[in-house]
C-alpha cells in the first residue's frame, strides 16, 4: 500500500510541474517551412481538458444568441370567441363556450411559448478555464499552428488562401485563425474564406475553438491570447 501513495504521489507531482512549466510549439513562415519553436505557457495549452465545462460553456455561449422572440397568443388574446357556438343542450354536441378554446382547431395555445431571455450567468473563472481547456484539446491533437506572419504586401484573399494551405490547413477546412488589433491587412484578406473564422485575442471563445479543425495564431496574436488569459 505504501509503494502505491508513494507512486500516486510522485505521478501528481510530475503533473503539477508540467501544469507551471512551458511547453513549445513550432512556428512557421508564410511558406510552411518551420523557423523555431515558442514557448508557451502550460496552464493556457497543456491544462486538463474538461469536456463537461467545454459542454457547459458552449450551452451558455448559445444560449446568449438566441433572440427568444417566440410568442403563441392564448384564449384571452385571440380576435372573436365572444359568441357562444351553439346552445348548451339538445344538439347532441360537447358543450362550447367559444371557439378560441385550446381544444378547437385554430384556437388558442395553452402554455405556449412567450418571449424570454434564455441567458444564464456563468462567471469569469469558469469562461477562463474552458479556453484554456478548448485549446489544450487542440494542442494534445497537433491542431494548434503559430504562424510568424501572413507577409502580405497588401489585401489579397488567395495569398492569405495560400499561406494557410502552405502551412498544412486543406482548403475549405473550418479554421480560426487569431490576429492582433493591429493586423488589419489579415483580418481583411481572411474576410471572404467562408470557412474562416477571424478572432481577435479578446474575442477567443471556447465554441468557435472546439467548432473548428485548426486553430492558427499569428506571432502578435498569440501575445495577446496569453496576455489575456495568464
Amino acid at each position: 500500500m505504501a509503494s502505491k501513495t508513494t507512486e500516486k504521489k510522485e505521478v501528481t507531482t510530475k503533473r503539477r510541474v508540467r501544469a507551471e512549466g512551458q511547453v513549445s510549439l513550432p512556428v512557421y513562415d508564410a511558406s510552411g517551412k518551420e523557423v523555431g519553436k515558442r514557448e508557451v505557457a502550460a496552464e493556457i495549452f497543456a491544462a486538463k481538458v474538461n469536456r463537461t465545462l467545454l459542454h457547459e460553456v458552449v450551452r451558455w455561449q448559445r444560449a446568449k444568441k438566441r433572440a427568444g422572440t417566440h410568442s403563441t397568443q392564448t384564449r384571452a388574446e385571440m380576435t372573436g370567441g365572444g359568441a357562444k357556438p351553439w346552445k348548451q343542450k339538445g344538439t347532441g354536441r360537447a358543450r362550447a363556450g367559444s371557439n378560441t378554446s385550446p381544444l378547437w382547431v385554430g384556437g388558442g395555445i395553452a402554455h405556449g411559448p412567450k418571449p424570454r431571455s434564455y441567458e444564464f450567468s456563468m462567471n469569469k473563472k469558469e469562461r477562463k478555464a474552458a479556453i484554456c481547456s478548448a485549446l489544450s484539446a487542440r494542442t494534445e491533437e497537433g491542431k494548434i499552428l503559430v504562424l510568424n506572419d501572413f507577409s502580405l504586401k497588401g489585401i489579397k484573399t488567395k495569398e492569405a488562401q495560400a499561406v494557410l494551405k502552405a502551412i498544412g490547413v486543406p482548403a475549405r477546412t473550418r479554421a480560426v485563425v487569431i490576429v492582433a488589433d493591429e493586423e488589419g491587412i489579415e483580418i481583411k484578406s481572411l474576410k471572404n474564406l467562408e470557412k474562416v473564422t477571424t478572432l481577435k485575442p479578446q474575442g477567443l471563445n471556447v465554441y468557435d475553438v472546439i467548432n473548428a479543425r485548426y486553430v492558427i495564431l499569428t506571432g502578435k496574436g498569440l501575445d495577446g491570447v496569453e496576455a489575456r488569459l495568464k
